[in-house]
């Protein structure tokens, strides 16, 4: 794997005491910044849950910065999103006044209203994001700086929207419109400076370096936006770099290359663009850019469709150097697929660590897919995974040790709140500049299966499915978990999309033990957690089960995901556990084997 910046120090496994002070001077300076910057806001005001902090503040005052952060951190319990939703649901009222919503949760107004993307099957949640300027944090090198571009690139994100929110003055007149979208697309605009109400103007314009016209990026349809993005880039030989959300969309999109293989090359021979659902609005923009080109055609029709050829991609795009996609904890079961399909000469790299919320972390390493390091101009606080889900809990980051496991809660510039994320991660070490944690993602705290005297966490599912996944047993592409109590007593039911691998992959996969018939899957659940054995011996589980659903099964579930949620491409994500019973039915009818 080509590596394309320079190496990253060794992290200190502990804070010397010079790197304590420069990490509690910088997180008090954040922490500070916004509290006074939202104190005055809506909802810091009238926000039930920040009734005692208001009390303790209105005796304290807010001039002395040791006071304040005393107070903030001894008075701000933890939130849900309850304490939240009735605030950004005035977004949703007919009209929508200005007196509502102006400096709500920040001063002005949000930039952008981001819909979460309701992994776990409930309703997406909406939260307000305004636009910031960085004035705190230095800035680690990032993907999205550009340093390293050295020709065309296309990036796969969706920036349209699902609506637009009106919010009208005392007279009726509309003093501001507000998208309902990505938080991908949002965040990737504050960046660039591209304004919603400048898109018109913008809507054939090929923005410097980019291989397709705006146009393309506007399309809400998830296998429409990737057709059309995937039909660009084949028409361009000199392809550079390609950027996209998650490692599976690109999985996607190279999929449904292959599904229309022949009907690809025929538009770019011809240079017309496909009949495809929810294009309409974007095609004479599109035509304009794409022009007939027999030559492109012709050599991509001897090259072959995607899974022809192991190292396709670098065929067709001979200069093609990088991919960025979030491709650690449960997306990192693709990769082999996605590297088979790049090459060895292609890299990979991350964007780092985020959440509809709030960016948590950057990567540490560009070159390494796992390890992120705290930044971020939000405030970022712990709570060990052990502990009870209370503010008295909370962990600095100075407080942290190496090797450990912690859930995150996020303050951040756009509301004063205190709000667990759910995510849990491990502390790696920490930066030797500036002492920022370095971290691993590990998985969701509010997904796991409960069997009886046993709980198995999504972390511990796709450490598992990692270790069984291999090219000589079954080579897991991508993979969701329920209960499966079709007998009992329960057991962890897997659905795994991958290719077996030889023809004894099945004995492999069963037999790890040369005296033992102990399936392959729970040796590794026993690695993770030994109380497996425990509950397994006396019958309160039984072996792990397997189903094979057929191939594009879970590109499927992204495409209906989305049209159901009204929410753009890119942003859905399957589970590493299907909670929603309509789903556990619909991925069993698609199941072509058991194991």
């Amino acid at each position: 794997m080509s590596q394309l910046g320079p190496a990253t120090p060794v992290p200190c496994k502990s804070l010397t005491p010079k790197l304590r002070t420069v990490l509690t001077e910088t997180n008090n300076r954040l922490l500070l910044r916004i509290i006074r910057n939202n104190f005055n806001t809506q909802y810091a005001s009238q926000a039930p849950s920040l009734a005692g902090f208001r009390n303790i503040v209105s005796a304290h005052g807010t001039e002395v910065d040791s006071t304040l952060l005393q107070d903030f951190r001894s008075h701000v319990a933890l939130m849900d999103y309850e304490s939240y939703k009735p605030f950004v649901a005035r977004f949703n009222e007919q009209p929508c006044k200005e007196s509502e919503v102006e400096n709500l949760f920040a001063p002005g107004f949000p930039f952008s209203l981001a819909s979460s993307s309701s992994t776990s099957g409930n309703a997406p949640k909406m939260f307000a994001q305004y636009h910031h300027i960085a004035e705190q944090v230095p800035t680690r090198p990032s993907v999205l700086d550009g340093s390293e571009a050295h020709g065309s690139a296309n990036w796969a994100f969706c920036y349209g929207y699902t609506e637009l929110k009106e919010v009208e003055c005392t007279s009726g007149e509309v003093v501001k419109r507000i998208p309902v979208g990505n938080i991908s697309g949002a965040r990737i605009r504050m960046h660039a400076g591209w304004s919603f109400d400048d898109d018109e103007s913008r809507m054939s314009v090929i923005m410097p370096g980019q291989v397709s016209p705006w146009a393309a990026s506007l399309i809400n349809i998830h296998r429409s936006f990737l057709m059309i993005q995937a039909l660009f880039c084949l028409a361009c030989r000199d392809l550079d770099q390609f950027y996209t959300t998650f490692a599976p969309l690109f999985i996607d999109l190279t999929r449904y290359v292959e599904e229309e293989w022949d009907m690809f090359v025929a538009c770019i021979k011809d240079g017309t663009i496909p009949d495809l659902e929810g294009i309409d609005h974007v095609r004479a923009h599109l035509q304009v850019h794409f022009h007939a080109n027999p030559e492109r055609a012709a050599e991509l029709r001897e090259i072959g469709s995607p899974f022809s050829c192991v190292g396709w991609a670098a065929r067709v795009w001979p200069k093609l150097r990088l991919l960025t996609a979030i491709s650690s904890g449960p997306f990192a079961t693709v990769l082999p697929k996605v590297r088979s399909i790049l090459g060895p000469t292609i890299a990979m790299r991350g964007f780092g660590y985020g959440s509809t919320e709030c960016i948590v972390a950057a990567s540490y390493d560009m070159d390494d897919l796992d390890t992120f390091v705290i930044q971020t101009e939000d405030v970022i606080e712990f709570l060990d995974v052990e502990a009870e889900g209370t503010h008295e809990n909370i962990l600095q980051a100075w407080d942290l040790e190496a090797g450990k496991q912690y859930q995150i809660v996020v303050t951040t510039r756009d509301g004063l709140w205190r709000y667990p994320l759910g995510d849990i991660i491990e502390i790696v070490g920490f930066d030797t500049n500036d002492g920022s944690p370095l971290i691993k993602y590990l998985g969701r705290k509010s997904f796991s299966i409960r069997l009886p005297h046993v709980l198995i966490s999504d972390s511990h599912l796709v450490a598992a499915i990692r270790t069984i996944s291999s090219e000589d047993v079954i080579q897991v592409h991508e993979f969701t978990a329920i209960v499966d109590d079709r007998t009992l007593p329960p057991t962890v039911g897997c659905f795994v999309e991958g290719e077996l691998g030889t023809p004894n992959s099945l004995v492999a996969l069963h037999l790890t033990k040369p005296f033992y018939r102990t399936p392959k899957l729970l040796d590794a659940l026993i690695a993770m957690n030994h109380i497996h054995q425990d509950v397994l011996d006396p019958g309160h589980t039984r072996l792990p089960t397997i189903r094979i659903v057929k191939p594009g099964t879970f590109m499927e579930y992204r495409l209906g995901r989305g049209k159901k949620l009204d929410v753009g491409p890119g942003q859905i994500k399957v589970p590493v556990i299907l909670l929603e019973t309509a789903a556990q039915e619909w991925i069993e009818e698609r199941v072509v084997q058991e194991l």
